[in-house]
């Protein structure tokens, strides 16, 4: 059993290989060097378009075919360069943009004005109210701070009399 195996690897080995050409070589400067070689699929790929170009030989057509072919040709590359020259003059006359982006961007603005002269009228009220709630700051280690007066006549601040109430 191992005699034959080996005749089959000796056999094998004395066979004229098939050398195999790396694709492309990189070299990098580590001197490190990478072969790349092509795949079943490329190789395929490769040869399909050989054979369409090999296919497509113009000085064998007739004269119809000849002309469609070169009617074709024309047609898509002149199909391609105005696409392409379309973009560009659409770009350099603005007409890229919507056509009435400016009103909508002026419209935007306002909404965003509005909003924040009402977040404004909001604080303010805010702290108005807070102001008008509060009677008076005491100062946080003074003698009153904390505690209630039981005088009618004056408010709680310093003695000043309090309108509309009666401690």
């Amino acid at each position: 059993m191992e005699k034959d195996n080996l005749q089959q690897l000796q056999v094998e080995n004395s066979r004229p290989s098939k050398k195999i050409i790396p694709k492309r070589i990189i070299h990098f400067v580590d001197r490190d060097v990478m072969e790349e070689y092509s795949t079943e699929e490329e190789e395929e790929e490769e040869k399909e378009q050989e054979r369409m170009n090999s296919t497509l030989d113009l000085s064998k057509l007739p004269w119809r075919s000849y002309l469609w072919f070169w009617a074709g040709r024309i047609a898509s590359t002149s199909f391609s360069m105005c696409e392409f020259l379309g973009g560009r003059f659409a770009i350099f006359f603005g007409l890229d943009q919507p056509k009435y982006q400016y009103v909508l961007n002026e419209y935007y603005r306002i909404q965003n004005k509005e909003s924040d002269k009402e977040i404004e009228r909001n604080v303010a009220k805010a702290l108005s109210a807070e102001v008008l709630n509060e009677k008076c700051h005491l100062p946080t280690g003074g003698q009153k701070y904390g505690t209630q007066q039981q005088n009618s006549t004056e408010g709680p601040c310093n003695g000043t009399p309090h309108p509309g109430k009666a401690w």
